[in-house]
């Protein structure tokens, strides 16, 4: 472990966010510090420092480009340590190249970014790569966290879909017939079997469901019987008509019968006769 130029910086391992990062000034610390690197038997790299302004951060997520520029208000030479101003920075064709670079240099990665410095020259430095383990910064957190989830289910859908087979459908269908089961079929066929009335060919096999219900008026045949007998066999009956209402028109025809009957025992036998063939023996 060797340093050609100081103040310089030493990294060990593969940590992130400042840890494993020292500043060395002169060759004195470097020694110290390259001793207890011994020990831990981890990946070492010796840096030479840069007077920083600011660090840049660039990802890309799918077809989302951002930028954030960060500086470091609390005088520390780590500007990801300590208190730091952290501001989104408009997308400028040199960051996009960088980060298209890198997703094409690991085999078209969709999730990527790049972290550099600026000096205080302005010159530009590559620091490190990452991939879909990069940190999400400012306030765009929730809206990166939706793009990555988006991302990876669109991807499910097209590498982890057995071949051959259909992209689900979210809109509801009506089951078909097909699926209904062969027993609620039967079932349907029966009632609707049973809810067809029987043909009139042959006698009924059973006894009559029971007496017809009572009819609401006379029927069209007891006012001409009552008519015919009331009248006599000289004259002859008068045409007949049809009955307007219940039981209060058979009234009205019997009063008129009675007045033109001259036989009050003819004309109480007919009536009796008339209320058993209507209402049955009194």
């Amino acid at each position: 472990l060797t340093a050609n130029k100081f103040p310089c910086v030493v990294k060990v391992g593969h940590a992130h966010g400042g840890l494993g990062k020292m500043k060395v000034e002169n060759n004195q610390d470097f020694q110290e510090v390259a001793s207890v690197v011994a020990l831990t038997g981890s990946y070492c790299v010796v840096e030479p420092l840069v007077d920083t302004r600011c660090d840049l951060h660039v990802q890309k997520i799918g077809t989302s480009y951002k930028a954030f520029v960060r500086k470091s208000i609390s005088g520390n030479w780590k500007a990801n340590i300590g208190s730091a101003i952290l501001e989104q920075v408009p997308m400028t064709e040199r960051y996009k190249q960088w980060v298209d670079a890198v997703s094409e240099l690991f085999g078209g990665l969709d999730i990527c970014a790049v972290e550099a410095i600026q000096g205080k020259d302005g010159r530009e430095y590559i620091t490190e790569a990452n991939d879909s383990a990069m940190q999400l910064l400012g306030e765009t957190q929730e809206e990166d966290r939706r793009l990555i989830a988006e991302l990876v289910l669109q991807r499910m859908q097209q590498y982890c879909r057995p071949p051959g087979t259909a992209p689900p459908k979210l809109t509801p269908q009506v089951a078909p017939l097909s699926s209904v089961p062969h027993c609620q079929r039967g079932r349907r066929r029966r009632d609707r079997a049973s809810s067809v009335p029987q043909s009139v060919g042959g006698p009924p096999s059973g006894p009559p469901p029971g007496p017809p219900p009572q009819p609401r008026g006379p029927m069209p045949t007891d006012p001409q019987r009552l008519q015919r007998g009331s009248s006599g066999a000289g004259n002859p009956p008068p045409p007949p008509q049809r009955p307007q209402g219940g039981p209060a028109s058979l009234f009205r025809r019997e009063s008129q019968s009675s007045e033109k009957s001259e036989d009050p025992d003819d004309t109480m036998r007919n009536l009796r006769k008339t209320f058993a063939g209507i209402f049955g023996d009194m």
